[in-house]
């Protein structure tokens, strides 16, 4: 069998989380893929972000990159000239073609999987950008009929997947993210000593991490931490940690007018090997989001052994189960009273980290990358 994966969403100098997912996946393929079998790695690389995937690659697995033509142009283009069929672009005709970032381009010759993350832009549009919603409106649905096979990422896009676009159960897959936690485990005091340093931050703090942006929820966050910080007597400071998303300015605003400036820390994007130790220095991990594909940062920070705070809606309970404090997020008092006892109640931390470190050890990137590869062989 010939299987070719797009990897189009690796190819950038600062990844989202589809290109993390997509980067998990394909540096294991070289370990499981069948001798006899053969995996093309497809994008189209303008820029040369390709040349650091050489090192996924083996005798069965060829990276094919087409550097002449920039991937935004062409997907334009190929909504109104006759392209030719998909795989010429790369000097290939593979039996399967895997795209990875909800839509699958025109002219496309083999069967088909698509993974769509999630459903946002029909349960919270009003967080998406205009231009992101209007591109998944147009395209999506048709994408996942022209698929053989789909693959989700939670329990609950599968549903919302069957509910919002009608795509049968049985067409779905569910292949959940993983965690490397050979990277992502408990650190030593002097690593949190030496990203505190680095960051300028407080020996004692607690910590939200990811994309600054309305379907975070951070408002309420914020207000929440507004309104512990009247009873917190151990001088606990919040760091908003993350790049600067769509409508960020209303994070910032907040603060400002609360008075939280000298309580609350913003360092910006942090560095992916920052992250692990920025976790662990920790002593609660929040994370109200409305809404998440799966939310890895509660799985990342359980396993550096954090305890977590999160929502209980979309797939955030399947994520966390009974290893996290799950409340609903737009309950500030909730989240305030959470906060009040992780802080006052070593013990109760303690607890807790035990049974995320315990949770963490259920999603593991080996596992997800052989229920990959069973999808194809379905297909073949």
């Amino acid at each position: 069998m010939r299987v070719a994966v797009e990897i189009q969403p690796m190819l950038s100098d600062s990844m989202t989380g589809v290109g993390w997912y997509t980067d998990n996946l394909v540096r294991l393929l070289k370990d499981f893929v069948h001798p006899e079998d053969t995996c093309y790695l497809l994008g189209m690389d303008y820029h040369g972000y390709a040349s650091r995937l050489q090192e996924y690659t083996a005798s069965n697995v060829e990276l094919r990159i087409n550097g002449r033509i920039h991937y935004g142009i062409y997907r334009r283009l190929a909504r109104f000239l006759p392209f030719p069929d998909y795989g010429s672009f790369y000097h290939i005709q593979a039996d399967l073609y895997h795209f990875v970032n909800y839509q699958v381009p025109r002219r496309v010759r083999g069967r088909i999987v698509n993974t769509v993350y999630d459903m946002v832009y029909k349960t919270f549009p009003e967080t998406m950008e205009k231009s992101n919603y209007r591109k998944l409106e147009r395209n999506l649905s048709d994408s996942c009929k022209r698929a053989d096979a789909i693959v989700t990422i939670s329990e609950n896009s599968r549903r919302e997947l069957m509910g919002y676009l009608g795509i049968p159960e049985e067409k779905i897959h569910i292949i959940s993210p993983g965690v490397d936690r050979s990277v992502y485990r408990p650190v030593s005091p002097g690593a949190k000593d030496k990203i505190r340093r680095k960051y300028d931050l407080p020996e004692k703090y607690l910590l939200y991490l990811g994309t600054i942006e309305p379907r975070k929820n951070i408002p309420v966050l914020i207000r929440a931490f507004h309104q512990f910080s009247r009873k917190d007597r151990q001088g606990y400071q919040l760091v908003i940690a993350g790049k600067k998303g769509w409508m960020f300015e209303e994070v910032f605003d907040l603060a400002k007018r609360l008075g939280l400036e000298d309580r609350i820390i913003f360092p910006g994007y942090v560095a992916e090997a920052d992250k692990p130790c920025l976790y662990a220095g920790a002593d609660v991990f929040l994370f109200p989001s409305l809404y998440e594909g799966f939310g890895m940062p509660p799985l990342e920070a359980m396993a550096c052994g954090v305890p977590v705070i999160t929502s209980n809606t979309s797939s955030l309970p399947e994520v966390v189960g009974d290893a996290g404090i799950q409340t609903d997020p737009g309950d500030m008092d909730a989240i305030c009273s959470a906060l009040l006892y992780l802080t006052s109640d070593p013990e109760a931390r303690a607890a807790m980290k035990e049974k995320g470190l315990q949770r963490a050890k259920v999603f593991s990137w080996e596992d997800s990358v052989k229920k990959l590869l069973n999808v194809y062989e379905k297909l073949a």
